[in-house]
């Protein structure tokens, strides 16, 4: 599949046992936080975050906390700035340990900013949410690492397109190296078409030589709008999980891409 965001023609190729779905939208069958939203027709939103003096003593925490779990996961990073992670990394099994330690990170290494999180993004909904998972109880972070240049990125994907992500919103926070050239990409509006709109794999999608969980867009009958929304420092990104999103790949030539990621749901 072949599209374009901003100056960049990108191009992926995507394997899996293809499916569509019938004429209905995914978004009117499950609980909608962005309906009562200003931003529910684009399907996204950047808004600021802290103050200058909280932004500060929050991005302290979230570095701190970052080095901590990228030498756990085998990598001595020392002082050196974290948006240098690439070049300390000697193969893809060395990447994918440090993968490992900063997934599903428990909500209180968050400390107050986890509760903080909840609460902004419920103003930002309208709607109370909390960062709790129905299915399982989880209330978990992750840290997102994409190195320049390498396929260390998802397949384009509806969240939605998983039962256990169906009715939550999304966030997504830029802390290194997060730009018009490697944040993450969205279509904007796609959460309003009907699903028989898109050929998808029907399970985890392939992709460069990766398997994936996520079942993976291969094409699209309807052209869509993809953009880089690229919120600045102190700043957050809120996206519904029914928007096409991902194949954010990272064409910073010397930047590591890392983000804090957290899912919402409504509050009972």
């Amino acid at each position: 599949m072949k599209i374009k965001v901003g100056v960049d023609r990108l191009e992926y190729s995507v394997e899996g046992r293809q499916f569509v779905d019938s004429c209905y939208r995914l978004i009117d069958k499950d609980d909608d936080l962005s309906n009562q939203a200003d931003w529910h027709e684009p399907g996204y939103i950047v808004k600021d975050l802290f103050d200058e003096t909280a932004s500060s003593e929050f991005l302290s925490h979230i570095e701190s906390l970052l080095r901590k779990k990228i030498t756990v996961g085998g990598v001595s990073i020392g002082q050196k700035s974290i948006d240098q992670y690439h070049t300390l990394i000697k193969d893809y099994q060395d990447h994918l340990n440090v993968v490992e330690k900063t997934k599903l990170i428990e909500s209180v290494e968050l400390g107050k900013y986890f509760e903080i999180l909840e609460k902004q993004v419920s103003e930002i909904c309208h709607i109370p949410v909390v960062s709790k998972k129905p299915m399982n109880g989880e209330r978990v972070f992750h840290f997102r690492v994409i190195r320049p240049n390498q396929a260390d990125f998802n397949p384009l994907h509806k969240d939605a397109w998983q039962e256990e992500n169906c009715g939550c919103i999304n966030l997504y926070i830029p802390i290194c190296g997060s730009n018009e050239k490697s944040s993450l990409i969205l279509a904007k509006g796609s959460h309003l078409h009907t699903e028989d709109t898109f050929t998808r794999t029907t399970e985890g999608a392939r992709m460069n030589n990766v398997q994936f969980n996520v079942p993976g867009l291969i094409s699209s009958k309807l052209p869509l709008e993809f953009v880089r929304p690229n919120p600045n420092p102190n700043q957050i990104l809120v996206f519904s999980p029914y928007l096409i999103h991902g194949g954010s790949i990272n064409l910073n030539t010397d930047q590591t891409r890392i983000s804090l990621e957290m899912r919402f749901w409504r509050k009972n």
